[in-house]
């Protein structure tokens, strides 16, 4: 049991991590001065959730940063995200998962509680801080990928995964609910409040992770099945050639890029245009896109635990299942989102959609996320690091399609064209995944192995 243990201290990581990387998301609806859109709907417009600052303390700032600076704020954090992918799982098989995520823990913590210091000297600045935090964080999915594949069996990986990525809509709920809620309430601070809080959180994050987490089963005496090479193998260097160009493992990146295109996309833009097209109040924002990062939570476990039954029963292979669940995941999001551009101006349906959306993308944890562990278990922190950047940059791709679109006038058919897009690559990269996807361990992690294996027939 200790192995679940270690993958909800990872989800409670990745918990942190997305709090501190989705609060400005929510806080930039306050932080900057806004003149509200004309074309928000008469109908809705007149509901009781149009925003009022009446209320608001002089004392908490609000700047006047143009609109391509929003988004290049909402964005700067991925390009370091990105670049720190590969390095990430490098560094994770090199010193440990372990030490690799204590380090993003407390530097994550230390970059939040600057960040209001920084927004108030130059909005460059707080560009770059969130370029740092991105680096920061980048390392932690390849680090936590580092340190399942030594704690999960073969029977409970989808789980074990799903685990972990639970804290990815569980953190979109903290984030915006708390970000929402502390950002509008004037009197205990406003917005930078709501970075201090997570900051303080870090530090209580880390103790309980260097105490209690250890790097692999045996430092604990635990044994089980998994598929970890023998220690008494000779490592070689890591055949990162043979991995960037494997189709298995391009398939996993334009999964995960069509997937993390959409959910980005809700977590980044979607309260922008809750605030701008339809007039709703920062506190109301919190609540509409926080309740379905529930679902996902929901459908994450589950879908994985029915995964790993089917597999464990043999009723389908391994890649069978993956399959299955990336057609279900990914054609009903896609779908959801086309639907999205048409009902986006009632906030009924956007928030149903929105739903069904974040439901299908729990259904990942049973396919593109525990994948990089069916072709490489010894070198699954530098594919998931190499898959994660393709997906990640979709972190910097939305908010500069996003800019570009509503630069000039920003009205809901701008952001009707967004959904159409967005659900097109939906099924796109459903498609490649089905094609290419494979679900068996590569010939290239034992090509290091070779040498020794041929001298140990000799002997």
């Amino acid at each position: 049991m200790k192995q679940y243990f270690v993958a909800v201290a990872c989800c409670f990581v990745n918990i942190l991590s997305c709090c501190t990387r989705w609060n400005i998301n929510i806080a930039i609806v306050e932080m900057v001065q806004r003149n509200y859109s004309t074309s928000t709907p008469q109908s809705y417009n007149q509901s009781n959730f149009v925003s009022s600052r009446n209320q608001r303390n002089n004392k908490i700032p609000a700047y006047d940063w143009d609109e391509m600076s929003q988004q290049t704020l909402l964005g700067a954090f991925y390009y370091g995200f990105v670049a720190a992918q590969i390095p990430g799982g490098v560094l994770a098989a090199k010193i440990g998962g372990k030490n690799v995520v204590t380090f993003v823990i407390i530097s994550t913590s230390v970059i939040a509680a600057l960040s209001p210091w920084t927004a108030g000297i130059h909005v460059g600045l707080l560009i770059t801080l969130r370029i740092l935090d991105g680096i920061v964080q980048g390392m932690v999915i390849p680090a936590v990928y580092t340190l399942l594949g030594k704690w999960s069996s073969v029977d409970d990986r989808s789980v074990m995964v799903s685990i972990f990525f639970a804290g990815m809509p569980i953190g979109g709920v903290v984030a915006n609910y708390m970000s929402g809620l502390i950002c509008s309430s004037y009197k205990i601070g406003g917005w930078p409040m709501s970075f201090y809080l997570y900051s303080m959180l870090g530090p209580i994050l880390a103790i309980i992770w260097i105490i209690w987490v250890t790097e692999s089963p045996e430092k604990d005496d635990i044994t089980f099945k998994t598929n970890m090479p023998s220690k008494d193998k000779k490592q070689g260097s890591i055949p990162l050639y043979d991995i960037l160009i494997s189709k298995p493992v391009w398939a996993i990146a334009i999964g995960k890029f069509a997937s993390v295109l959409g959910f980005n996309f809700l977590v980044i833009e979607m309260p922008t245009f809750l605030s701008t097209i339809l007039g709703v109040h920062t506190r109301k924002i919190g609540l509409l896109t926080s309740i379905p990062g529930l679902t996902a939570a929901v459908t994450g476990v589950c879908s994985a635990a029915l995964a790993d039954y089917i597999i464990r029963q043999k009723h389908l292979s391994v890649l069978k299942t993956r399959k299955l669940f990336v057609l279900i995941g990914f054609g009903v999001s896609g779908a959801s989102f086309i639907a999205l551009a048409f009902t986006c101006y009632r906030v009924l349906g956007l928030e149903i959609l929105y739903i069904i959306i974040l439901a299908m993308f729990g259904f990942n944890n049973a396919s593109v996320m525990p994948n990089p562990m069916d072709i490489t278990v010894e070198y699954v922190g530098i594919v998931a690091g190499a898959t994660q950047m393709v997906a990640s940059s979709t972190g910097f791709i939305i908010p500069i399609i996003t800019g570009f679109l509503i630069k000039e006038q920003n009205t809901l058919e701008q952001w009707v064209a967004l959904f159409l897009m967005i659900g097109g690559m939906q099924i796109l990269g459903m498609v490649f995944f089905i094609i290419f996807a494979e679900a068996k361990q590569q010939e290239w992690p034992e090509k290091n192995y070779s040498e020794e294996k041929t001298s140990l027939i000799t002997k």
